[in-house]
């Protein structure tokens, strides 16, 4: 896979916390993203479905969980830099800030 796939994987604050929590957690519940601020039909309906058909996730819908994936190794080096060196990536790289 290109840098275009792993720039559009990451492209969203929700996907970006969902690989954050694999890194911690493998598996991870749907429950387990709770409180992320997204909707569970954002998730569900767009945000698991991408990273599943990219294959940087699997996400068995019936049992809700979400696993690494078979190419989780391409994406993997970049979530752990984002997710260690939060001083240098925007405040909102995994949390939504409130605009004045």
């Amino acid at each position: 896979m290109g840098f275009d796939q792993l720039a559009d994987a990451l492209g969203h604050q929700a996907r970006r916390q969902i690989l954050v929590e694999l890194m911690k957690h493998n598996p991870v519940s749907e429950s387990g993203l709770e409180g992320s601020g997204v909707s569970e039909i954002e998730l569900i309906h767009s945000h698991l479905p991408k990273l599943d058909e990219m294959d940087y996730i699997v996400w068995d819908r019936e049992s809700q969980t979400i696993m690494k994936g078979p190419i989780w190794e391409e994406i993997e080096p970049v979530v752990r830099l984002l997710r260690d060196n939060p001083g240098c990536v925007p405040t909102d790289t995994f949390q939504r800030t409130k605009r004045s």
